[in-house]
């Protein structure tokens, strides 16, 4: 019996695992780590959502627009939107700054939903923004920050966005 020990390092997609120890050992681990992570790494694959930062900028161009100087800019007032919507796309333009770099995070707070809501009092506003982020699409951070999840970049896009082009030639 030898003190040698087998070492394994398994890559899949984004899944990957390293094993050591006896081959006896080694070999129920990968077996293991093969028969739960693959199947469940395989249908998460086929129900994951995602959407690439130029596609929603697309899709969204009748609601927002960019420019070097101002970064990401609404072309609509806000204010006929539902409330909660309103609050969505704001939350959504943060998110979007942050991916193109412009802001250091993508957390909105309440000043940045008064500048666009500013005839919501400040206080109202708190308790309904507060109110949001007891469902899905907002969630509350730190220090009374939100961000918008994917459900609400989701929600958006389905609800505002324009259709891709593979989407219209389906209908």
């Amino acid at each position: 019996m030898t003190d040698e020990e087998l070492k394994i390092h398994i890559k899949y997609g984004d899944l990957e695992a390293e094993f050591s120890g006896s081959p006896e050992a080694v070999y129920h681990q990968a077996v293991a780590f093969l028969e739960r992570a693959i199947p469940e790494y395989s249908l998460a694959k086929k129900i994951q959502y995602s959407v690439e930062l130029k596609d929603m900028l697309e899709r969204l161009k009748d609601y927002l627009a960019y420019n070097p100087e101002t970064g990401i800019f609404f072309l609509r007032d806000l204010s006929e939107l539902p409330f909660q919507d309103a609050i969505y796309f704001i939350a959504l333009k943060n998110y979007l700054e942050y991916k193109l770099g412009r802001r250091e995070k993508p957390n909105t707070n309440i000043s940045d939903f008064s500048e666009y809501l500013p005839r919501i009092k400040r206080k109202t506003l708190s308790n309904r923004v507060a109110e949001l982020s007891q469902g899905v699409m907002l969630k509350r951070l730190d220090r009374g920050d939100y961000a918008i999840t994917i459900q609400g970049i989701k929600y958006i896009l389905d609800n505002y966005g324009q259709k891709r082009v593979e989407e219209q030639v389906s209908d």
